[in-house]
């Protein structure tokens, strides 16, 4: 483990290769089956609710009328998700070809809306827990497995491939330091 400040990192997170794969991959992420899906903050609810009406055209009928009868958001105060179609694909995924893709995403690129997507999907394969703070460790899936064969191909580290997500969390100066850390510049082990 290591400890930047109020972050603990998951020595995966600093030392996995890994840079998304979408043609191998083909949206995994947004379309895993069993339970909930992304876990969202609470500050990221009012804003899912939002931005369901501006990116509806752009997604498959099923999705629609799911929102059209239920709230995109699910779960009790403190354990929010993203609303599920048929218990697998995020209600906000939309298909470009084979390709599951985000449908909030298309629409902040468009200049649309103003929220790109949950930060928990940004940050994917990282997961924040919390244990006192956040704690940042690396989800290894199959799914995934694309994406980390071209992160080795590359010499593309996984701190460097989620770099927008990392500065939106946590701002460029601990982006720079997690950075540091993951070159063994920096870095407090536990």
């Amino acid at each position: 483990m290591i400890v930047l400040d109020h972050l603990l990192l998951n020595e995966q997170v600093l030392s996995t290769h890994f840079s998304c794969d979408l043609k191998g991959c083909k949206g995994a992420c947004c379309t895993l089956k069993g339970g909930a899906g992304a876990p969202l903050l609470e500050e990221e609810v009012e804003q899912i609710r939002r931005v369901t009406e501006p990116v509806k055209k752009y997604l498959p009928s099923r999705s629609q009328e799911l929102l059209q009868e239920h709230d995109p958001v699910e779960g009790p105060l403190g354990d929010r998700s993203v609303a599920c179609v048929d218990d697998a694909d995020c209600v906000f995924v939309y298909y470009d070809g084979d390709v599951a893709k985000c449908a909030i995403e298309k629409a902040y690129f468009a200049g649309e809306v103003e929220f790109r997507k949950p930060l928990s999907c940004h940050l994917f394969p990282i997961r924040v827990a919390n244990f006192g703070g956040p704690y940042l460790h690396y989800e290894v899936i199959d799914e995934c497995e694309p994406g980390r064969a071209l992160g080795e191909q590359m010499g593309r580290p996984l701190v460097e491939s989620l770099h927008d997500a990392l500065v939106r969390a946590y701002g460029p100066a601990m982006y720079e330091r997690i950075l540091s850390a993951s070159r063994g510049e920096e870095g407090g082990d536990l």
